[in-house]
């Protein structure tokens, strides 16, 4: 059979089908996906699963978004079998870059990059956002760090084995006086 062949199109064609992602159900992880019918109108799935990027070891959780496009895999062309694989760039949400960095973008302003020519990663939040890191272990930092703000810590700063908290002065006397600079 040539790929030409009516019937090997059609057949594919009722496998792999453009569609965008109707509506979303968090807690079932399933979507509906409207999809051009071979009659030329949109039909609604019922609920589907879609596909994640990972979902063995190393898992990702990114719902599709509602009028996101992607592609609705039917297995032997039954769609109550289907998948729909999110994903594709369209008019209503087209691609949010065009140089070599590679970064994830949120509705809200949140972004995080990187640049594989640069060797540089970067995070930027909206204004009010927050970043929490919970590392039972510690976090380690080898390299200048520059601040702007406050920076707050429950217990205690250490540098270079000196702690903020606890560290004495020699040489002053208990009184009014106050020690000079440090050194």
């Amino acid at each position: 059979m040539a790929v030409s062949d009516p019937d090997v199109v059609g057949d594919v064609a009722q496998v792999l089908r453009l569609g965008r992602c109707a509506s979303v159900d968090l807690a079932a992880r399933t979507c509906t996906v409207a999809y051009g019918d071979p009659d030329g109108e949109d039909v609604i799935s019922a609920d589907i699963p879609w596909g994640g990027f990972r979902a063995g070891r190393m898992r990702v959780w990114s719902p599709p978004t509602e009028g996101e496009q992607g592609m609705l895999f039917a297995p032997g062309g039954d769609i109550a079998q289907a998948v729909f694989v999110p994903g594709m760039y369209s008019t209503a949400f087209p691609a949010p870059g065009d140089a070599a960095r590679h970064f994830f973008t949120f509705d809200d302003g949140a972004e995080f990059g990187y640049d594989p020519d640069a060797s540089e990663a970067d995070v930027t939040l909206p204004a009010g956002g927050k970043l929490t890191i919970v590392a039972d272990g510690g976090v380690t930092i080898t390299g200048d760090v520059e601040v702007t703000g406050t920076i707050t810590a429950s217990t205690d700063v250490i540098a270079d084995g000196i702690s903020l908290k606890n560290h004495t002065h020699p040489g002053v006397q208990a009184g009014a006086a106050h020690t000079g600079a440090p050194e």
